[in-house]
């Protein structure tokens, strides 16, 4: 439903977000959202139970940020003192994180007004895959209220746990780094069991319209294209709407699928003699 490039070549969607920049700059009750979303209205519902691991989107030309543009909390398994040491010693992660704490001390010390400081501190968290599943209990609510900041997934090493082996405790650097490069850089999604999905595609301030377009567009296609299923390809029954939106906005449509204009389009490809 939704061609390649139609986004980028739409003279709605670059009204709507000239519009939508500029209600953010003269409505005081929006001056702190700075997060651009669309969301995707489709044909059916996506099918996938909500897990609460944002998938990444890979974005072909605009960063959304680089690491050392966050600050970053990762949680780890217990000990933590193997992944502490590594990360901070070593010249490619010895900046890359604020805070590293195992999901033990975590539990420990941070409980209540103490875990919504947590919360304000941090503009990422990422956990070991080992300690993901155990986050929702020891977050709570604030961390698992829409998708803000759900904790992503990464791996420490790229070791895999053999049948009837223990594995090995390792800890690679430059691997831990590439994960976090791409987390910053990309855009992400979060599987559910409805017809709607939200997506970040730019932060007010540090991206362009035409890049916002670009990671719109960039969005739209990996989320249609079947060819990168699992993590792409997830959207069912085409695409019925798009809106953008920041957090505290007005949603303004950039797409509205037109059957009428379908219909046309299968009528020219009929009268094609073979």
């Amino acid at each position: 439903m939704v061609e390649s490039n139609d986004i980028i070549k739409s003279g709605l969607a670059e009204k709507a977000l000239k519009a939508l920049i500029l209600q953010c700059e003269e409505n005081p009750s929006l001056k702190n959202d700075k997060d651009i979303h669309i969301i995707i209205n489709m044909g059916k519902k996506m099918g996938i139970n909500r897990d609460n691991i944002p998938r990444i989107i890979p974005l072909t030309k605009y960063k959304l940020f680089k690491p050392r543009d966050l600050n970053i909390l990762l949680i780890t398994k217990d000990p933590s003192a193997l992944y502490r040491e590594t990360l901070t010693k070593d010249e490619h992660t010895s900046e890359l994180f604020k805070e590293i704490i195992s999901v033990k001390n975590l539990r420990r010390r941070f409980k209540g007004s103490k875990l919504t400081q947590l919360y304000k501190d941090f503009d990422l968290v990422v956990a070991d895959y080992r300690v993901h599943h155990l986050l929702p209990e020891v977050l709570g609510s604030r961390f698992y209220h829409g998708s803000k900041k759900l904790p992503y997934m990464i791996r420490m090493s790229k070791e895999v746990k053999l049948k009837r082996q223990q594995m090995v405790e390792k800890c690679d650097p430059i691997y831990v780094r590439a994960q976090l490069r791409s987390i910053c850089k990309n855009t992400s999604y979060i599987p559910n069991n409805d017809n709607c999905l939200s997506v970040r595609v730019g932060y007010i301030q540090k991206h362009s319209i035409l890049e916002i377009l670009q990671n719109i567009q960039d969005t739209i296609n990996f989320l249609t294209d079947k060819s990168k299923r699992p993590q792409g390809g997830v959207i069912k029954g085409g695409i019925i709407s798009i809106f953008v939106k920041t957090s505290n906005s007005t949603s303004l449509p950039i797409y509205q699928f037109s059957e009428a204009k379908e219909n046309q389009k299968n009528e020219d490809l009929s009268d094609i003699k073979l």
